[in-house]
């Protein structure tokens, strides 16, 4: 089984500049005017694309070698097509586990879950705390 490792904190970082980004070149002025916010904006297109990305990431099977191509591609999506990204997003938030008839399986001890979504599409994510080290031959918490 290969593990699939994703870049939580560097693609956190990148996105961050992607919605700024967006934000000054007055990609996202109509939904900012439309909405009457600009705070709330930035954090839906933020976690949209957080979403876009980590979709394609584990679907496509991608690496930390695929990332520069992919954010470029979020990039062009953030600033071109916003509110796509936003459609995708509040269509993902808003289905519900209890109507497709799914019970979600609790995420791993020591990980915190992503559940309200699509059924059968839950995301785990383990913290820094939660893994264990060895240190001189004796497992520890970091």
């Amino acid at each position: 089984i290969l593990l699939q490792n994703f870049p939580f904190c560097i693609m956190s970082v990148n996105i961050t500049r992607i919605v700024l980004q967006a934000l000054r070149e007055e990609c996202l002025s109509r939904e900012c005017n439309r909405r009457q916010q600009v705070i709330a904006v930035l954090n839906d297109v933020y976690a949209a694309a957080f979403l876009q990305l980590y979709r394609v990431w584990k679907s496509q099977h991608k690496t930390i070698a695929d990332s520069g191509f992919l954010l470029k591609e979020l990039e062009l999506s953030a600033k071109k097509k916003p509110k796509q990204l936003l459609k995708s997003l509040e269509a993902y938030v808003s289905r519900s586990p209890v109507a497709d008839g799914i019970q979600r399986l609790s995420p791993p001890s020591g990980s915190s879950s992503i559940s309200a979504g699509r059924a059968g599409e839950e995301i785990n994510f383990t913290g820094v705390c939660d893994l264990q080290v060895e240190l001189e031959g004796e497992p520890r918490l970091v």
